[in-house]
């Protein structure tokens, strides 16, 4: 095989990465392309002239915790030509990503499926690891009484999206695992990715109650196309309290009935409706979906997501694993040097929020060199494990 270059996209690259991606996922056009290019840059793998392979790249700010806002690059609609495949081309792509990104992200991610299926193991083979699971909950509901809810589209999605903004924060804020709502603009913006460019839906905006303050909304989607026999799908919903989230489900119950279909629902075992689903008929599956994630820059990932530096400003924290060592931080007044040594993983999912520290000490699963008892509480408390949820609206 000749030599592969690999390297980052530039945008005289759009018709050659159309041209790979396309020929793998359900297509774009150029012009679908430039509107997505002002988020999204990708990984190229070359010979010669000839494009190979591609790696699309979005840019997201993404929440791990309140207040713990990081830079991301989630990787969609991962490619290589069918005669190049099993060549290391997809592994280089990956490593050349985390070179040329180094500067604009702390992590890079993507939603991922099927544990024990190829793609899975190409991502765990080039240093992803698991941060959130996700199980799909199916309902098959029967006609209801009708809730007071209000049913519309996007238009009355996004008339309401202050309100739904404040319905959302209030539910999720103390959570992490999606990207960062900034602002009541979120959601236009969510429902203008790719992924609806390429699978599009009719979407269906139910609010309670139908006039007067948002207490609960729910956004559905029916696929349309050749997807038209999927089940509705719950990608979005919040609600002040789960009476008020029940009206919007009785709602959602008669039009399924209607249609003829099946309801699902993906949920994390933390996700705040999770209950909510149980009690009105969801019938939750195996785990099948998960957020993937590595680091790309853990000095700075440390600094966003501690949350009192203070608690470390005399410590010295190295890390050890078995494929790397660096200095993860060292406090202004740092008398005490220690070494943090674990699985990559285990350092990955504890950056991220997602690893109880002293409980990690105390099964062993982490040990600490040169750590007191002070000191790894802590480093727990800078580093504390924190909830996550998935909005299926975020998807890409």
């Amino acid at each position: 095989m000749s030599e592969v270059t690999f390297r980052e996209y530039t945008p005289d690259d759009a018709e050659d990465l159309l041209t790979v991606r396309n020929a793998i996922f359900p297509p774009l056009t150029l012009e679908q392309w430039h509107e997505l290019e002002p988020v999204n840059t990708a990984a190229m793998a070359y010979i010669g002239e000839e494009l190979v392979g591609a790696i699309p790249l979005e840019f997201r700010p993404f929440q791990v915790a309140p207040g713990a806002i990081i830079d991301t690059a989630f990787e969609h609609a991962v490619g290589t030509r069918q005669d190049m495949r099993s060549k290391g081309i997809g592994s280089g792509m990956i490593a050349a990503a985390k070179e040329f990104l180094q500067d604009r992200a702390e992590m890079l991610m993507v939603y991922r499926g099927a544990e024990r299926s190829r793609g899975y193991r190409f991502y765990e083979k080039t240093g992803h690891v698991d941060l959130i699971y996700l199980r799909s909950a199916t309902w098959e509901p029967e006609k209801v009484t009708e809730g007071d809810c209000a049913l519309g589209g996007l238009e009355e999605l996004y008339a309401d999206s202050e309100q739904i903004f404040s319905v959302f924060t209030a539910m999720f804020g103390d959570y992490g695992g999606f990207p960062y709502r900034d602002g009541p603009g979120y959601w236009e913006l969510a429902m203008n990715r790719g992924i609806y460019m390429v699978v599009p839906q009719d979407t269906y905006y139910i609010r309670y109650p139908a006039g007067g303050p948002l207490q609960a909304y729910m956004i559905v989607g029916e696929k349309t196309g050749d997807r038209a026999d999927q089940p509705l799908q719950i990608q979005d919903a919040a609600a002040t309290d789960a009476e008020a989230l029940q009206h919007c489900l009785q709602t959602l119950a008669n039009m399924a009935v209607e249609k003829g279909k099946p309801v699902t629902w993906l949920l994390s075992s933390e996700h705040p409706c999770r209950q909510i689903a149980i009690d009105t008929g969801f019938k939750l599956d195996l785990r099948y979906t998960m957020i993937m994630g590595q680091m790309l820059a853990p000095q700075r990932l440390f600094g966003k997501v501690c949350t009192d530096l203070d608690l470390v400003a005399d410590l010295k924290i190295n890390v050890w694993t078995p494929t790397r060592d660096y200095t993860l931080y060292e406090g202004p007044d740092a008398k005490t040097e220690i070494t943090i040594e674990a699985k990559d993983w285990a350092i990955d999912r504890l950056l991220c929020r997602r690893l109880d520290f002293a409980g990690a000490v105390k099964s062993d699963i982490v040990s600490v060199l040169n750590a007191t008892p002070d000191i790894i509480e802590r480093i727990s408390n800078a580093l504390p494990y924190n909830l996550w949820a998935y909005p299926t609206i975020d998807y890409t």
